[in-house]
């Protein structure tokens, strides 16, 4: 599966509050309604982001941009097709800034203890590669020598899950044509070498890295290794999956608007587009 991510924050004037609020029903209550957004996206996660957590708890820095939230959305195939059903449906809706960073990666499970659940208490790590190394060296790096080392610190301390993700190729150029017009115009589209993903049992847990003299150490030196600390970031958040029809133990039904025989996709059908009725002469 290929993960479509966007990093925002509230629209300017906005508390985060009111942004939150916008996120997790008026915009989930669009998507549901939007028949082309629902057969193309197999599972939605939505991060409620908190960039208030002081440095001294950070092992990497604060976001630059005080990014707030973290969309996270599944699919099968990479498209550049925007239906106009969603252009005309989901874009009005605008609530967050028109800064974003938008990422394509694809995620590789490095832990999952045995009771995990998706959801809950979450520390993301945006990589960017050390200057100067390859990008061989730093995924191997990573994937044989962090990523161990990470698991074997953590699990005993609260760790639920850990996951790396790696940049999926596309034609970044194609990609910033195709969403001249969209909410998607002016966002980032630089490629990130990586993404970690660490859940955790609380937001105790989560601090720990930053709040352990010893295990913040071990961290930092692994970091330097291969990372350019200055230009990563951290985010720690609240993870809600909203739908999910391809994890095993956690799928939800389908939604109502891709039954032709329910009420939702009837109204949805009669309702969408809307056409001025013509007098007769």
């Amino acid at each position: 599966m290929i993960k479509f991510i966007i990093i925002t924050r509230a629209k300017p004037g906005w508390t985060r509050e009111r942004f939150f609020y916008e996120w997790a029903f008026i915009h989930v209550s669009l998507m549901l309604h939007t028949a082309p957004s629902m057969r193309r996206f197999r599972r939605y996660v939505q991060h409620f982001v908190n960039p208030d957590i002081p440095d001294s708890l950070r092992v990497l820095p604060h976001p630059k941009m005080n990014w707030e939230n973290f969309a996270e959305h599944w699919l099968e195939k990479f498209e550049f097709v925007h239906h106009p059903d969603y252009t005309e449906q989901m874009q009005p809706h605008k609530f967050s800034d028109t800064e974003m960073e938008i990422v394509y990666v694809q995620g590789e499970c490095m832990y999952l203890r045995d009771d995990f659940r998706s959801g809950g208490v979450k520390l993301i790590h945006r990589l960017a590669i050390k200057p100067g190394q390859p990008v061989d060296a730093f995924r191997k790096y990573w994937q044989e020598e962090h990523a161990p080392a990470i698991v074997n610190a953590l699990k005993e301390k609260g760790l639920r899950k850990y996951e790396i993700n790696l940049p999926y190729d596309y034609d970044a150029a194609a990609f910033k044509e195709s969403r001249k017009g969209t909410l998607f115009e002016k966002a980032a589209l630089d490629a990130v070498p990586g993404l970690e993903e660490f859940w955790f049992d609380s937001i105790e847990d989560a601090v720990h890295l930053g709040r352990d003299p010893e295990l913040r150490k071990l961290l930092t030196a692994s970091y330097e290794r291969f990372v350019d600390v200055e230009k990563s970031y951290s985010l720690f958040a609240n993870e809600r999956v909203v739908f999910d029809f391809v994890t095993p133990g956690e799928t939800t039904p389908l939604p109502a608007v891709l039954d032709p025989n329910s009420l939702d996709a009837t109204v949805f059908k009669t309702g969408r587009p809307y056409h001025e009725p013509k007098l007769s002469s």
